[in-house]
């Protein structure tokens, strides 16, 4: 590590553009792009330095700047002094050749692009760039102290920032790296910068015992037992008390002692609450990143418990004006949208405290302090008419400083809250879908060993996006750790679904027809882990439909969703409601009527990835319906955006052969799809579709002819 640090450092120095190079840690240094030294030699000049330098390179004001180095001195005593501090100042750094300070009337700047500062890289570094920087192993400008008063005091501010982002730093590691040796690094960073960290006492315990060493173990509780017991008056926390208890069992131990034995049955969460580690005592919730493995050490006090996606939902909704119909619908509509996620297990919702009010400067820190990933806003703006009202809503990313990651707008068909409370529920599916690819491209660059459970999910619903057979194997195995790591999240019931379905309707191997049982088979799964979700039954039918003896069981679920739904006021606008009826149609064999309602669906007003996923299916019901024209547009964008989904391919040469299009474009689209399924037969295409008649499976053997298909 002293080897990478050093060689970090070397390369770092020299690939530094920047013309004044200032070193605030240890002796103070300040040196040119060639090396030569340009130090102040007074200690009141290398102190004003040193306040621009960790200014954030923020203009300061000479009258903070008086204030902290003559403190004493009346203040027209005390800004001449600086006028002749900036003088020696300047005369320092002329030998760069270039003014490096911004100095105004009012103000002083060091000039960001011009230099760069040792404790500033360390404030700015994240988890991804930890390596980069070393642990100090001195104190932040310990020669400027006694200088004035003031100064010392901010000295010390400044000490305790640097150590407080340090230290938060070094957490965020602990809960996100799995390798031990990575942990064990980071532990010792950790103890360095505050030894009574319990935190890193209790992953460098842990972190033995998983290596098998429990000679170490116990000679690391012993030391955390001398350390800790050292400071007087400390209290150890229940937790870390459980830890070394389970080691420290003397000759009983036998080297036999577990992690488990070792981890209390408090939440994983209290390993980095706020009460009992130094650096945590600030506004901060510190909570581990539901996408990603829990470390090995803190996996054992998290079995059995979700780790979700956690929201915010700014409520009352926003309004434009005093239009009492429209504030109504504001509050009620906030409301009833955060009814609406408490009961999705994919998310947690945040409870904004009472007289709560977010920092006006910074509000995303304010709302991460809260523990929220991400803040869901909603607006009431005027419609189309006069009297109508349109809600406007955004999802913005927390962690990424307020970036919009989702956004729709909803037309709410009068102004009476309760008749349009229903209607959430569409633009609230499609949000969740939405948040849940925004998750998935945030930890696009992890590797999948590095993923949680839910992690993995949205990874496949990623991968499923790209509309291509080809990621089909990496999903299959996504699924499978997935399951194995927690069989019971109905987030990997729901995914295996999916992927049953949709390389079903791509793969017409052998491996592809088994899918169909094992997604019936997960299907049922995915109802009795989420049984107050539409969609599970919905796609369990939609499985079902594909065995003719299953039809009069995939007939009666749809139905009895389709009564639920309709018992909702608004629900026969729903897009599940929508869906029931489609698949009523096709179950009468109404195929017309189930293309109507599929170019409904289709439209996508709520920009759900899901109906994006689906695109196939209600393509393919609009080919079944006659809808031809529809057919080719779509298989147009599909060719042009998804190559290489087989199914689309399949639909789009249909609706060529039926609508007469040109022979050239109807060999192009067979050759393409015999490139991608080579062995692709016309009993094998209509081996997918068993829910129709004799009339309709014959018109669809005829096109696959006239395309020149065997």
């Amino acid at each position: 590590m002293t080897k990478m640090l050093s060689g970090s450092i070397r390369q770092a120095r020299e690939t530094d553009p920047t013309l004044l190079r200032l070193k605030l840690i240890g002796q103070m240094e300040a040196r040119t792009l060639t090396g030569e030294s340009v130090l102040p030699v007074g200690g009141k000049t290398r102190a004003l330095l040193a306040i621009l330098a960790l200014s954030d390179r923020k203009p300061v004001l000479r009258s903070r700047l008086a204030e902290l180095l003559w403190s004493r001195r009346p203040e027209d005593m005390a800004r001449a002094s600086l006028r002749q501090e900036i003088h020696r100042l300047l005369d320092a750094l002329s030998p760069v050749g270039v003014e490096l300070l911004d100095v105004q009337r009012h103000s002083l700047t060091l000039k960001p692009a011009l230099t760069s500062v040792d404790a500033e890289r360390i404030l700015a570094a994240s988890v991804r760039t930890i390596d980069s920087i070393p642990a100090p192993e001195e104190i932040l400008l310990g020669e400027l102290s006694g200088i004035d008063p003031a100064l010392d005091e901010w000295l010390e501010q400044q000490r305790a920032r640097l150590s407080h982002h340090l230290l938060t730093l070094y957490e965020g590691c602990l809960r996100e790296l799995t390798d031990p040796e990575q942990v064990d690094d980071v532990t010792d960073r950790l103890l360095k910068v505050d030894p009574l960290n319990e935190a890193a006492w209790r992953a460098k315990i842990q972190n033995a015992l998983r290596r098998g060493e429990h000679a170490r173990a116990m000679a690391l509780a012993e030391q955390a037992t001398r350390v800790l017991g050292q400071e007087e008056g400390y209290t150890l926390s229940p937790l870390t008390h459980g830890v070394l208890a389970g080691v420290l069992k003397g000759p009983a131990l036998d080297g036999a002692v577990t992690v488990s034995e070792a981890v209390g049955p408090e939440d994983v969460s209290v390993q980095f609450s706020g009460e009992e580690n130094q650096f945590s005592r600030g506004p901060s919730y510190q909570r581990t990143d539901p996408m990603l493995a829990l470390p090995l050490h803190l996996a054992g006090a998290a079995a059995g418990q979700a780790r979700k996606i956690s929201l915010l939902i700014l409520t009352p909704f926003a309004v434009d004006g005093d239009n009492d119909t429209a504030l109504k619908c504001a509050i009620s509509l906030g409301d009833q949208f955060e009814l609406l996620f408490v009961h999705v297990e994919t998310f947690d919702i945040v409870a904004k405290p009472e007289g709560f009010v977010a920092d006006p400067v910074n509000p995303m820190a304010s709302y991460r302090s809260l523990g929220a990933d991400y803040v869901i806003t909603g607006a009431v703006r005027a419609g189309a008419s006069d009297h109508a009202l349109r809600l406007i809503l955004k999802v913005m990313d927390v962690r990424a400083g307020g970036v919009i990651v989702w956004g729709a707008h909803y037309d709410l068909p009068d102004g009476e809250p309760k008749s349009v409370a229903s209607g959430l529920i569409g633009p609230a599916a499609a949000m969740q879908w939405g948040l849940l690819l925004a998750e998935a491209r945030r930890v696009a660059n992890r590797a999948d060993g590095e993923l949680s459970a839910l992690g993995k999910v949205a990874r496949v619903f990623k991968l499923l996006l790209k509309g291509s057979n080809e990621v089909f194997s990496n999903v299959s195995q996504l699924l499978d750790m997935a399951a194995a790591e927690d069989p019971r999240e109905g987030n990997v019931a729901l995914m295996r679904v999916l992927y049953c379905l949709i390389r079903y309707e791509n793969d017409w191997s052998d491996e592809g027809t088994e899918l169909l049982a094992q997604g019936v088979r997960f299907a049922r799964q995915l109802v009795t882990l989420k049984p107050d979700a539409s969609g599970g039954a919905l796609l369990l039918a939609t499985l079902l439909m594909h065995d003719r003896a299953s039809f009069p069981m995939a007939r009666s679920i749809v139905r009895m969703e389709a009564k639920a739904l309709e018992e909702l006021e608004c629900g026969r606008g729903l897009p599940d409601y929508l869906l029931c009826q489609l698949l009523l149609r096709l179950f009468d064999e109404d195929l017309k009527g189930a293309a109507e309602l599929a170019g409904q669906l289709r439209n996508n007003p709520y920009h759900s990835p899901l109906y994006i996923l689906i695109r196939p299916f209600f393509m393919m019901i609009m080919m079944l319906g006659g809808e031809g024209r529809d057919v080719i547009e779509m298989g147009r964008l599909m060719a042009g955006l998804y190559p290489n989904y087989p199914s689309a391919l399949v639909y789009y040469l249909v609706a060529l052969v039926e609508e007469d299009e040109s022979a050239e474009e109807i060999r192009h689209v067979r050759d393409h799809l015999a490139r991608l399924v080579p062995d692709l037969t016309i009993a094998k295409i209509l081996s997918r579709f068993p829910y129709l008649g004799d009339k309709k499976k014959a018109d669809l053997h005829q096109a696959f002819v006239v395309a020149g298909l065997s």
